[in-house]
């Protein structure tokens, strides 16, 4: 049997991914081998094909990060799922674009058979950001203001389904066609093009709101901090800058100052969220998320949007849609 596999060839645009076959091979002890059925694209996977991702790979390799499918194969001593049945995986930003992957064991989430594996696999990266920053970091209470940026996208998408549940009062920044998707949510939406956010949600919020959830990076994040009232949450996750004039420098740089901005006692308490970086320290953390989101998705009481289904040969067309920024939730790549 053949493996088809995604691979990013060289740094660059998206004529640099490549479509390879190569052989499969039988599952290693601890580890079971997983036939794809849904891959999620995300902004992090087109940062890492540029080459201005933090510590982004060497090229040749395959990016992703979500995966939901079913176990095909179990190594010696797996005990914790069984052949045929659908488990999730999160990887760390490398590995998810291909038909078959493999992981070991105890990485495996059990996916209910009900849901659309597309949708689990949104509730695997985004669904679980949003509720560890939601609640595991701002730890944001009934009532409070939030300001999310890029609202419309999958993990803006994510916190305002979640902030809904959460019965938060909610802001969201995101182009003047995505708004009636942001107000389908109960939330108010706000033009980043056109609008100054900083000034509109003082005005409606004089106090200033509770937390903000910025994955822009650059000014952005000075400019979020000056919407944030006394003792506000501000939460930081990605760099999107880096897709335009920004480097990967500034990233780190930014990243760096931001995170040691915490220890000090005035202003607003700061943040900066990774999913991988959580999920190694805390995994147990990742596991009771994962579980608690895939629950309420099997009840319908969540309902993540997934924008575009796109065959695995192309994934370089799904990197374009999601990069031309004109869609809305989520992006994700389809199996054999």
């Amino acid at each position: 049997m053949e493996n088809r596999r995604i691979i990013v060839s060289e740094y660059g645009g998206p004529e640099v991914i490549k479509l390879i076959e190569e052989p499969l091979r039988l599952p290693g002890p601890g580890e079971i081998r997983v036939r794809m059925l849904s891959a999620g694209v995300a902004l992090a996977d087109v940062m890492r094909r540029e080459g201005v991702y933090p510590a982004s790979p060497e090229p040749p390799f395959t990016p992703g990060y979500d995966v939901v499918g079913i176990v095909d194969a179990c190594g010696e001593g797996v005990e914790q799922v069984a052949e045929g049945e659908r488990v999730g995986l999160l990887f760390s930003g490398t590995g998810g674009y291909a038909a078959y992957v493999y992981a070991p064991a105890e990485e495996a989430v059990k996916v209910p058979e009900s849901v659309d594996p597309a949708q689990a696999a949104a509730v695997l990266l985004n669904y679980v950001t949003a509720y560890q920053m939601l609640h595991r970091v701002a730890k944001v209470s009934q009532g409070d203001h939030i300001l999310i940026h890029g609202a419309a996208g999958g993990v803006g998408s994510a916190l305002l389904e979640l902030g809904r549940l959460a019965k938060l009062t909610m802001y969201g920044t995101a182009s003047a066609a995505k708004h009636p998707v942001i107000a389908a949510y109960g939330a108010s939406p706000i033009d980043y093009r056109t609008e100054n956010f900083v000034e509109l949600v003082q005005s409606k919020v004089p106090g200033g709101v509770d937390a903000v959830f910025d994955p822009i990076g650059g000014n952005n994040w000075q400019r979020s901090m000056q919407t944030l009232k006394r003792g506000g949450r501000f939460v930081g996750y990605g760099y999107t800058s880096s897709l335009g004039e920004a480097t990967q420098e500034d990233w780190i740089r930014d990243w760096k100052l931001l995170s040691n901005r915490q220890h000090i006692s005035d202003g607003p308490e700061v943040f900066m969220y990774s999913i991988t970086t959580l999920k190694q320290k805390r995994p147990s953390w990742y596991h009771e998320d994962a579980a608690r989101l895939l629950s309420l998705l099997e009840k319908r009481t969540l309902q993540p949007i997934i924008s575009h289904r796109v065959p695995l040969a192309e994934a370089a067309r799904a990197q374009q849609m999601l990069q031309n920024t004109g869609t809305v939730g989520k992006i994700v790549l389809t199996g054999l």
